[in-house]
């Protein structure tokens, strides 16, 4: 098992000063950090985040980047966002900006590209994307950006569809999420808007990959091709790529409500099964806000990622993870988490008690 912590480089440079943090993770087994090194909401600190890796590399952590290279919906965090040229914002079905979030654009993947190319100079070999790069939010209908430029650029590249009154109101019916009913050409304009949403995800995966740096991404909970997350057309752009499964449950709440553990497990097994390859696939171990997930809720959710085949465990956000009883809890149950031994599958579900994890 291959278990490490998500971390912003402040966090890294507050815990240098103290030995006993350091301590603390090793003592956890953490085999390293995924350092948020590119926020889209501010610009890239090359030397902070050399800084940070030499700290890392003389406590003999490895050090891999994150990246948001599209910013999270409002709602998350009260977020510093700056739009640049060639960039602008996603806008949902009726034409409202969905804030502090980008559509996928050439620059875009431009601006991200050369950023990795910075990170590559640092020695950063490994550059995951965070879950903000989709094309729409948590499940609902088939998503994506309906400015008049993404539109426009939609019509050109299917031009079976370019007629005089092509807007939001002739997609509207065809992107509901039961596509139960619709005809045949309504079908196939509802194909064509998801292939079009995922190729800009899987166009960025493929050229934000470079030689030295491996690339992956992470995808939220049920994120799918109604989102622009097209995983088999990931893989096939970019061989080799890392994976981190969409969990949801980050706190107490959600992760006790009835029918939640299962739910979890439905949406790790199938992301597993597109994913491929175990030993390229992360868990989503998140913690949302502050302690709002209590350590004995966060062991049941490694044990349950474990079931279910996860053989490398993500631990996003240890500054949320904000007294000592977490990493207590680690400690006491590294072992046991490297011995559970995966025995989940879509069709056992239905016979496992999720309460007794």
């Amino acid at each position: 098992m291959d278990m490490r912590a998500c971390a912003a480089p402040d966090t890294i440079l507050r815990g240098s000063e103290s030995a006993g943090w350091m301590k603390k993770m090793r003592d956890c087994r953490i085999r390293g950090f995924f350092v948020t090194v590119y926020d889209v909401s501010e610009e890239i600190d090359p030397e902070k985040i050399a800084r940070v890796k030499r700290i890392l590399d003389g406590e003999g952590f490895e050090t891999w980047g994150i990246g948001l290279p599209v910013g999270h919906p409002a709602g998350l965090d009260t977020p510093r966002f700056t739009y640049h040229e060639g960039w602008h914002v996603r806008r949902d079905i009726d034409g409202n900006e969905c804030r502090w979030c980008n559509a996928v654009t050439d620059r875009l993947i431009r601006d991200a590209r050369e950023r990795v190319l910075i990170l590559r100079e640092l020695g950063i070999p490994v550059m995951f994307w965070d879950d903000d790069l989709r094309a729409g939010n948590y499940e609902g209908d088939v998503q994506g950006c309906f400015c008049s430029e993404c539109l426009a650029k939609f019509v050109r590249a299917y031009p079976e569809f370019d007629r005089k009154d092509f807007g939001r109101e002739t997609l509207r019916p065809v992107l509901k999420k039961d596509p139960a009913g619709l005809s045949e050409e309504e079908l196939a304009l509802r194909e064509a808007w998801m292939d079009f949403i995922s190729a800009g995800i899987t166009r960025f995966m493929r050229e934000t990959t470079v030689e030295g740096v491996r690339n992956g991404i992470m995808v939220m909970h049920r994120g799918d091709r109604r989102h622009g997350i097209d995983i088999p057309a990931i893989r096939k752009a970019c061989p080799g790529c890392l994976f981190r499964v969409g969990e949801l449950m980050f706190d107490d709440r959600s992760f006790e409500a009835p029918g939640n553990k299962r739910a979890l497990a439905e949406g790790v097994l199938r992301h597993m099964a597109l994913m491929g390859d175990p030993e390229r696939i992360w868990s989503e171990s998140t913690v949302y806000p502050h302690g709002a997930l209590t350590p004995e809720n966060l062991r049941k959710k490694i044990v349950l990622e474990r079931k279910c085949g996860l053989r490398n465990i993500n631990l996003m956000g240890v500054e949320r993870m904000n007294s000592d009883a977490y990493y207590e809890m680690l400690e006491k149950n590294v072992r046991a988490f490297e011995e559970t031994e995966p025995c989940l599958t879509p069709e056992n579900l239905d016979g496992f008690d999720f309460e007794t994890l």
